[in-house]
C-alpha cells in the first residue's frame, strides 16, 4: 500500500473528457462514475471512455478510482460485481464502494476504497474499515482537524478528506430526506437536492422565526487555508467535489489546489507528490471566480461558524463591491480592491425582502455598468459577479500541456543508429534503425538541426530537455526521419510504462470482525441480503432494512453538524435572550407544507431533522 507520505490531488469528472483535463492540469488522481450505480446517477460513462482515460492517466502515473458507491438491492449486487470486473480488466485502479454486500462478493483484486456514504465520522469507523481490507477511508466532511490526527495516529489506512465544493448538510449516507420528499434515495444516487429547497421556521407557539428562505443550503466548502496542517494531521489524498460540475469548475480546482500542495511539498522534503509531470496554463486560477455559493470552512477547526446561504442555492460568485446610486439604467458601484468589470458579466444582488436578483450587464465602463430593462437597484446593496465573462473565455480558451522532462540520446550503430529517451521517472525505451549514413558538410548546423528536431515533442506527454549525440562522425539527417524515429521513440515509451503499470491489490480482511456500533435501525443502510450476512457476520443481529426499503413511520432523515438556531442567532448557549424569544421545539415547513420537527444535541453541537412518513 502506498504510504502516507504520497500527497495525493483528486479530481472529480463528469465525463472521461474532463477527467484528462484534469490530469492536464495537475491531479494525481481522478473519480468518475461507471455505467451504473454510482451517487450521482446523472453522471455515468461507459467502458470505453473509462478505458481510454486509464491509459492517459497511466502515462503520469495518476490514477483512476470510479464510484460504485450507492446501496444496491439483490439483482443489482450480481450487476455490480460483473461490473467490477469489467472495470478492472480495462485498468482501473480502485472502487468506491458503499455498500456491504460487495464485500461478500466476488470481486476483483482491485483496491477498495470505502465511499464518505459510509459515515466514515469517527476512530472506530476507520478502524474497522482498515480490517475489512479497504486501502483509503473518505472521511465524513465534518472531520476536524484534530479528530484526523487522532484517526491518523491510531490506524495505517490512507486518509481522504474533501477540500473543496458543494457541501450535504446531513452526514454523508444519513440523509433520507430526498427519499421521504421525494421518493429519490441519495443512497442510490438519485438525491433530488431538499437541502437546497426552501423553508419556512416556526416556533412551538406557531410565532415565525425565517419564512420561505433556503434554511438548510450551505455555503460551499474551501479548505485553502488549511491543507499544510491536514497533511501533517495524517490526511494523504485530497479530494475536490464535482462531478457534476463544469470544465471551468474543474481546470480551475485542479490548478489552484496543484499549486498549494506543490509548494508545501517543496518546503517539506519527507513528502511526495503521487503522479509525474508539470503541468503548463495559460490562466490565474481563482476559487472566487468558478460557482460557488459562498465559502466556508466548515468544521475544520472544530470552532462554530456561519455557513449557510438562506438567499439562494445557486451561485454568488465573487464580492465586487457595493451600489451607490443608479440613475436611469446605469448604476454606479463602489468597487472593492483590484476588480474591473467588463461587458456581459453577470451579477446578484440579495433585495430588501431578501431575495436573490440577477441580471447580465449590458455594457461596463470604469465602475458604472448598464443594467437590463427593469432592474432596480437599492444603494448599499453588496454586489457579486457570478458569471466573469473574460475569465470564463481565458480558461475556456486555455490548453494546457502536462508534460515529464526526459533526454534522448542519439547513438551510431553498425548498421544505422538507435535513439534512447529516459525520462525523469528512470523510464526508458531505445530503438535502432538501419539507416545510410550521409556525412554533414556543415557538422554545427547538423548537429544544431538534430537536437532541434529531437526536442519537437510538443504535444506528447514528454519534454525533452537534453540531447546527447554519441557518433563517431558528425552525419546528416533528414528532418522527415528524425521526426518519424521521434515518434516512434515516444510511442515505445508510452508503451513501455504502460505495460509496467502496477496497480495496488485488494487488501485482504480480517475473520474476526466487530462492526464499531450497537445501533440497529434503518442507518445502517442494510439494502440486500448479502449485506444483511455481512453485518450478521460482524455481530449485528438480524440486521434492520434499510429506509428505502423499509419506510418508517418516523424518523431521523438528517443529522446535522450544522445548526440552524446557532445560523439565525438563537442558540441557546451564545444568544439566550433573543432565543427566549422562541418557544421550544421548533418546526420546519416545507414549501409543500410538510412539517419536520427539530431536535438539538447542544453538547454534540448537531441538529436533527425529524419526519412523519409521507401520506
Amino acid at each position: 500500500m502506498v504510504g502516507r507520505e504520497y500527497i495525493e490531488l483528486l479530481a472529480p469528472a463528469r465525463e472521461a473528457g474532463h477527467g484528462i483535463e484534469a490530469i492536464k492540469y495537475g491531479a494525481d488522481a481522478v473519480y468518475i462514475g461507471g455505467p451504473a450505480f454510482s451517487a450521482r446517477s446523472a453522471a455515468g460513462n461507459s467502458l470505453e471512455d473509462i478505458a481510454k482515460l486509464v491509459e492517459f492517466a497511466h502515462i503520469y502515473n495518476a490514477r483512476i478510482y470510479v464510484a460504485l458507491n450507492t446501496i444496491l438491492t439483490d439483482d443489482e449486487l450480481a450487476e455490480a460485481e460483473k461490473l467490477a470486473w469489467s472495470l478492472y480488466k480495462v485498468g482501473v485502479d480502485a472502487l468506491i464502494i458503499q455498500d456491504y454486500g460487495l464485500l461478500r462478493a466476488d470481486l476483483p483484486p482491485i483496491a477498495l476504497h470505502a465511499s464518505t456514504q459510509m459515515d466514515n465520522r469517527n476512530l472506530d469507523k476507520v478502524k474497522f474499515w482498515e480490517k475489512c481490507g479497504f486501502e483509503q477511508v473518505v472521511l465524513a466532511r465534518e472531520t476536524d482537524i484534530k479528530s484526523m490526527a487522532h484517526i491518523a495516529s491510531h490506524t495505517n489506512v490512507r486518509l481522504e478528506s474533501f477540500i473543496h465544493g458543494a457541501l450535504c448538510v446531513s452526514y454523508s449516507g444519513q440523509c433520507y430526506m430526498s427519499q421521504r420528499m421525494l421518493g429519490r434515495s441519495a443512497n442510490r444516487g438519485e438525491c433530488g437536492q431538499p437541502c437546497r429547497m426552501k423553508y419556512s421556521l416556526y416556533d412551538a407557539d406557531g410565532k415565525t422565526i425565517a419564512k420561505d428562505k433556503y434554511l438548510l443550503s450551505l455555503k460551499d466548502f474551501s479548505a485553502e487555508k488549511h491543507l499544510a496542517e491536514m497533511i501533517k494531521a495524517g490526511v494523504s489524498t485530497f479530494k475536490i467535489e464535482g462531478r457534476l460540475k463544469d470544465l471551468t469548475y474543474v481546470k480551475t480546482t485542479v490548478a489552484y489546489y496543484r499549486r498549494i500542495i506543490d509548494d508545501f511539498i517543496s518546503k517539506n522534503e519527507e513528502f511526495h507528490r503521487m503522479s509525474h509531470g508539470t503541468s503548463r496554463y495559460g490562466f490565474e486560477p481563482n476559487l472566487h471566480k468558478i460557482f460557488n455559493r459562498g465559502l466556508t470552512t466548515y468544521n475544520l477547526s472544530g470552532k462554530r461558524e456561519k455557513m449557510a446561504n438562506i438567499y439562494t442555492p445557486k451561485s454568488m460568485g465573487e464580492f465586487v463591491g457595493t451600489t451607490s446610486f443608479q440613475k436611469g439604467s446605469t448604476l454606479q458601484i463602489n468597487l472593492a480592491d483590484k476588480i474591473t468589470l467588463a461587458n456581459g458579466d453577470g451579477f446578484c444582488y440579495v433585495d430588501k425582502n431578501g431575495d436573490l436578483i440577477g441580471f447580465r450587464a449590458n455594457r461596463a465602463q470604469g465602475n458604472n455598468i448598464d443594467l437590463p430593462a427593469g432592474i432596480r437597484v437599492q444603494p448599499d446593496a453588496k454586489l457579486f459577479r457570478n458569471y466573469d465573462i473574460r475569465y470564463e473565455s481565458a480558461v475556456t480558451n486555455d490548453i494546457c500541456s502536462r508534460q515529464i522532462d526526459a533526454q534522448i540520446v542519439l547513438e551510431e550503430t553498425t548498421d544505422g543508429f538507435a535513439l534512447e529517451i529516459t525520462d525523469a521517472t528512470g523510464d526508458n525505451a531505445k530503438m535502432s534503425f538501419a539507416s545510410q549514413k550521409n556525412l554533414a558538410q556543415n557538422p554545427q548546423m547538423a548537429n544544431d538541426n538534430i537536437i532541434k528536431t529531437l526536442k519537437k515533442t510538443g504535444g506528447t506527454p514528454f519534454r525533452v530537455t537534453d540531447v546527447k549525440i554519441d557518433t563517431q562522425n558528425p552525419y546528416f539527417f533528414a528532418m522527415s526521419t528524425l521526426n518519424e524515429w521521434r515518434r516512434s521513440l515516444i510511442n515505445e515509451l508510452i508503451s513501455n510504462k504502460l505495460s509496467a503499470w502496477k496497480r495496488e491489490p485488494r487488501l485482504p480482511m480480517e475473520e474476526k470482525l466487530d462492526f464499531p456500533s450497537n445501533t440497529n435501525d434503518y442507518r445502517l443502510n442494510v439494502h440486500n441480503s448479502q449485506a444483511k450476512k455481512f453485518m450478521e457476520g460482524c455481530g449485528i443481529a438480524n440486521p434492520a432494512w434499510s429506509y428505502e426499503r423499509e419506510p418508517k413511520n418516523k424518523a431521523e432523515l438528517m443529522r446535522c453538524k450544522y445548526c440552524m438556531r446557532f445560523e439565525l442567532g438563537i442558540c441557546l448557549k451564545d444568544n439566550v435572550i433573543e432565543a427566549s424569544k422562541f418557544r421550544q421545539p421548533l418546526k420546519l415547513v416545507g414549501s409543500d407544507g410538510a412539517e419536520y420537527s427539530l431536535a438539538f444535541d447542544c453538547g454534540k453541537c448537531e441538529m436533527a431533522v425529524i419526519g412523519d412518513i409521507k401520506k
